[in-house]
């Protein structure tokens, strides 16, 4: 599939612009009704909780990691998890690819790389390869649809996500996958699903890393003080 680099930068705005919101809304939304249960069983480290604002820029950027890369690659390893939706939608697949731009994009924001062109920037190169830093001048971070702060929302956003990125990963042989062991180890019946957790978590791992080490290799994209680029 033939994609230029202006092509991939439309689809990738559009994807960070929905993920930014979802973000947004996890962060400050209880959709999940994960904060009032998490109150009643002392679990301090979700976002907007009281305990979030005591973690470090670290251990909240692992938290994404941790917690959120733990549902996405459940997701894929165990589809049937998820109800009816598996019967006529490859949700495993979806949230997977979905899963890693979320996670990173997430790692990103909370080391202040907050910036839509950054975001593009940096999963252009990590799930595609691809250095599209010479098209990203002037992107709008406005006038996107809102998503409603509902569990149903949140869930058809990630999944339209997924859906987009996986094809064009698909079609261009990208995106970090598991190990060719777990991959393997995935088709056997009953131990496939957990060689497939595994190996999508290494998966989700090395994608994190590479969005730290981007980050690292690009420090102007982190956020001053001030909320100006560094």
């Amino acid at each position: 599939m033939a994609l230029h680099d202006a092509q991939l930068v439309e689809v990738l705005d559009r994807t960070v612009a929905t993920i930014d919101q979802v973000l947004d809304v996890l962060s400050t939304a209880d959709v999940f009704d994960v904060k009032r249960r998490s109150c009643l069983l002392s679990a301090i480290d979700w976002p907007g909780t009281p305990g979030w604002d005591r973690l470090s820029m670290n251990e909240r950027a692992d938290w994404w990691v941790s917690r959120v890369g733990a549902i996405t690659t459940t997701a894929v390893a165990f589809p049937s998890m998820f109800g009816v939706w598996t019967k006529w939608l490859p949700v495993g697949a979806y949230l997977g690819v979905a899963g890693q731009a979320l996670v990173v994009r997430a790692v990103a924001r909370e080391y202040g790389a907050t910036s839509r062109e950054s975001g593009v920037v940096m999963l252009g190169e990590v799930l595609f390869g691809r250095d599209v830093s010479p098209v990203v001048a002037g992107l709008d971070d406005g006038g996107e649809h809102v998503i409603p702060a509902d569990a149903d929302s949140v869930l058809a956003a990630v999944a339209g996500v997924g859906r987009t990125l996986y094809d064009l990963t698909s079609s261009l042989g990208s995106r970090p996958g598991p190990p060719r062991f777990a991959r393997w180890a995935g088709m056997v019946p009953l131990v496939g699903g957990p060689f497939m957790y595994l190996g999508e978590r290494i998966a989700l791992r090395h994608a994190v890393d590479a969005g730290r080490r981007w980050i690292v290799d690009h420090p102007t994209t982190v956020a001053g003080p001030e909320g100006g680029a560094s």
